[in-house]
């Protein structure tokens, strides 16, 4: 089944007439480079009829109370900028449970499908229209280094009394991550909770690099990631499996976040200690087991062998293009 641009966001009122798949194929037909004007046109057709609202770093913001009233312990997180190249729209194949680019698209360009972290974005659409509790944050510039996630970091007077930070982009199908940037961004305990109340069988995973939730380990005790279902991210082979993402949309809508439980406090370090730069880097390789050529055995072998893994934890680490070039004498 092909799929391409669809028309708008159907209306709070005829919610019992939505069709979630539906959505995520439309969100995913968007190519949504950060500050591009489809980024700016994607928010407003559907987060604005949520009742988000943009903040001056460009974040959508919507704080949904538990049903006593009282205010929700967790933060959802994800973002609305994808890494592809140029803006506009693409066309998508949904096969066997399987949504991929379309050839045509790929032949056209298209960088990658944006599952990543297309996604997450439409899980926490989904949870927002159930009013599920929480204080929701669609990030804007993950991507280029986390710059809006940085900038509540910042100033997080709206992170005041939160216990909990989950975000939704992550590769594969189990992991709930516990590193990121080199550091424990939350605990194994948490970890655990959290992944009880999920389909399937879920685990810490230790493997992370760099989502908006490693901006506010020091504010938030338990911050981390969970999978929702696709690989091959960044690259026009990426994929996103529908079944997992169904599955972990249902799971959310029943969320009860009063089981979760932690341990970790707020900036409490405790720096990685499962390897080297390598093993760490892993992470972007969707079978770190079968290196290309063997295992690099430098920097500089992984960059030659990993291109698009490297630009990914560059830019992860808030390094840019510019910066790049502002350390080369005579090109800036």
């Amino acid at each position: 089944m092909s799929y391409s641009k669809t028309g708008k966001a159907p209306a709070r009122g005829r919610q019992t007439e939505r069709n979630p798949l539906a959505d995520l194929l439309a969100m995913l037909t968007t190519m949504r480079p950060e500050g591009s004007k489809t980024e700016r046109a994607f928010c407003k057709q559907w987060l604005a009829p949520l009742g988000a609202k943009p903040d001056a770093a460009g974040n959508w913001i919507l704080d949904l109370p538990c049903q006593d009233g009282a205010d929700s312990r967790v933060m959802w997180s994800s973002h609305t900028d994808t890494v592809h190249r140029v803006e506009g729209h693409q066309k998508i194949n949904l096969t066997n449970g399987v949504i991929t680019l379309s050839p045509e698209s790929i032949a056209a360009g298209a960088s990658c499908l944006g599952a990543d972290c297309t996604t997450g974005v439409w899980l926490m659409r989904e949870m927002a229209l159930a009013r599920v509790p929480g204080l929701y944050i669609w990030h804007a510039a993950e991507e280029v280094g986390g710059r809006g996630s940085a900038a509540i970091a910042r100033n997080p007077t709206k992170l005041q009394g939160l216990d909990y930070a989950i975000a939704f982009d992550r590769k594969g199908f189990d992991s709930v991550i516990t590193y990121q940037a080199g550091g424990r961004c939350c605990s194994d305990l948490f970890a655990t909770s959290l992944g009880a109340q999920l389909p399937g069988t879920w685990a810490p995973d230790d493997g992370g690099l760099f989502t908006d939730t490693a901006n506010y380990t020091d504010i938030i005790g338990e911050c981390t990631n969970l999978s929702v279902g696709y690989g091959a991210q960044h690259s026009p082979g990426e994929w996103q499996d529908v079944p997992h993402a169904l599955a972990l949309r249902d799971a959310l809508l029943a969320f009860d976040e009063s089981r979760l439980v932690g341990e970790r406090e707020p900036g409490e370090v405790e720096e990685f200690e499962h390897g080297d730069w390598l093993d760490i880097v892993a992470a972007r390789v969707d079978s770190p087991g079968s290196w290309n050529g063997g295992r690099p055995r430098s920097l500089l072998d992984f960059v030659k062998d990993y291109p698009e893994e490297a630009a990914d934890l560059l830019e992860s680490l808030g390094m840019g293009l510019a910066d790049c070039l502002d350390s080369i004498d005579g090109r800036v």
